[in-house]
C-alpha cells in the first residue's frame, strides 16, 4: 500500500473514530434535553388531551436514546376529537401513571406530558461543542494524512546545501504566561465542566430507579474533558526560541540570538537521537536528543541544564522538542557526513532494521574505533 492510500485510510479511521466517540454522548444529551421538569406534577395549562397508560418498558443501557435507562410507555390519548390508541411516550410517563389520567399536550405532532420541558438548550450547547470537536477531528485527520503522505519523501530528503540548521529550543529565561487563546480554551473547558455537572444532576433527577445510572459515565466524561482542557490551558507555556547549530569537522557549534556559542565535540557524544514522541506521532515534527559519552555525561548534562531547559528521556537529554521532519533529516545527514554512525532514528530502525539490532552493531563499532 502506497503512502497516499495509507494516509487516506488513516485519516478516514480518525474521522470514523471521532464520529463514534461523539455519537453516544450526542444521543444521550438529546434524550435528556427532551426530559420534562417533573414526572409527577399535574397542570391543565395547555392541556390537549388525557393519557391512560396501558404498558411501560425500561429501555437501556445503550440504544437510540444514548446511554442510560428511561421509560417508554404506551398510552391511549383521549382528546376532544376522539381517542387515539397505542401512542408511545419516551421519558414522559412512568409505570406509576398507570390507572390514572395524565394531562398531555401536542407539541408539533409529538405528544408530551403537560409540564414544562426547560432543558431544550442542552441540544444547542452540546451541539456547539460537537462542532468544535469535529473541527478538531478534521484537522487531526488532515495532519494524519500529511504524516503518511510525506513520510517516504521526507525520509529520502537530503538538503545538505548548507552546514547549519536552525532548531527550536527551550531557554531557561523563556518562561511566560499562557497566551490569550489559551485563556479562551480555559473558559470553554470551564463551561464544559459545568455542563458535565449539570448533566449529572439531570441524570439524577430523571433516573428510572435506584441511585446508579450508566448516563453518569457520559456526565463524568464531559466533566473530565472540560477539567483537562482547563488544566492544560492555564498551565504556563514556554515559547520556543531559535538556535543555530553549525555542523563542523570538530563537532557541533551552538549559536543563539544573544551571541553565545558552545562547541560540542564529537568525542563527547555517544549518539544523537531523532525521535518522534507518541504525543507528536501524527505531527510532522521530530525531537532531537543528545546522549553523552558516559565518562563525560555530567559535563554535557550540566551544560544542557545551565543553558537549555533540557529534560531527560529514555533516549537522552532533549536538545530540541520539535523540529520539522525535513530539517531534522537535513541535520542528520550533515552530522553523518562528519561522523558516520552517530545519529539514530529509533522508529525507522525498528521498522526497517530488525527492531534496532543493526543500530546496536553500528554503535559498538564506533566504540571500538575510539
Amino acid at each position: 500500500m502506497n503512502s497516499f492510500a495509507k494516509g487516506l485510510s488513516a485519516s478516514l479511521a480518525v474521522l470514523i473514530l471521532a464520529l463514534g466517540l461523539a455519537l453516544l454522548p450526542a444521543l444521550t444529551i438529546h434524550r435528556l434535553a427532551a426530559a420534562p421538569v417533573s414526572l409527577t406534577s399535574w397542570s391543565n395549562e395547555g392541556k390537549d388531551g388525557t393519557a391512560s397508560v396501558t404498558s411501560c418498558v425500561a429501555r437501556g443501557p445503550i440504544g437510540l436514546g444514548g446511554v442510560g435507562y428511561y421509560w417508554v410507555c404506551t398510552a391511549d390519548v383521549a382528546t376532544d376529537t376522539g381517542t387515539r390508541t397505542g401512542m408511545e411516550f419516551e421519558g414522559e410517563l412512568t409505570p406509576g401513571d398507570q390507572g390514572k389520567p395524565v394531562a398531555v399536550m401536542d407539541d408539533d405532532g409529538k405528544w408530551k406530558r403537560n409540564v414544562a420541558h426547560p432543558y431544550w438548550f442542552l441540544d444547542y450547547v452540546f451541539g456547539a461543542y460537537l462542532f468544535i470537536f469535529m473541527f478538531i477531528a478534521v484537522v487531526v485527520a488532515g495532519a494524519v494524512y500529511s504524516e503518511f503522505k510525506k513520510e517516504e519523501s521526507d525520509e529520502s530528503a537530503a538538503e545538505a546545501a548548507t552546514t547549519s540548521v536552525d532548531l527550536p529550543v527551550r531557554h531557561h529565561e523563556a518562561h511566560e504566561s499562557n497566551p490569550s487563546w489559551a485563556k479562551v480554551g480555559a473558559i470553554l473547558g470551564l463551561l464544559l465542566a459545568a455542563l458535565g455537572i449539570f448533566i449529572g444532576w439531570l441524570v439524577f433527577e430523571v433516573r428510572v430507579s435506584g441511585f446508579w445510572d450508566p448516563a453518569y459515565l457520559i456526565a463524568g466524561t464531559i466533566f473530565a474533558v472540560g477539567a483537562t482542557i482547563v488544566f492544560y490551558s492555564l498551565s504556563r507555556k514556554e515559547p520556543l526560541k531559535e538556535a543555530t547549530f553549525l555542523v563542523e569537522p570538530d563537532g557541533l557549534t551552538v549559536e543563539t540570538s544573544d551571541g553565545r556559542g558552545t562547541l560540542l565535540a564529537w568525542s563527547t557524544l555517544e549518539r544523537i537521537v531523532f525521535d518522534q514522541p507518541r504525543a507528536m506521532r501524527f505531527r510532522n515534527v521530530v525531537s532531537v536528543l543528545l546522549v553523552p559519552v558516559p565518562s563525560k555525561r555530567d559535563g554535557l548534562h550540566g551544560w544542557i541544564r545551565t543553558y537549555f531547559r533540557g529534560v531527560g528521556t529514555s533516549f537522552g537529554y532533549e536538545l530540541s522538542p520539535g523540529v520539522p521532519r525535513v530539517a531534522a533529516t537535513t541535520f542528520s545527514d550533515l552530522i553523518e557526513q562528519h561522523c558516520p554512525g552517530l545519529t539514530r532514528w529509533p522508529r525507522r530502525e525498528i521498522r526497517r532494521w530488525g527492531f534496532g539490532l543493526f543500530g546496536l552493531v553500528d554503535r559498538f563499532r564506533r566504540a571500538k574505533r575510539r
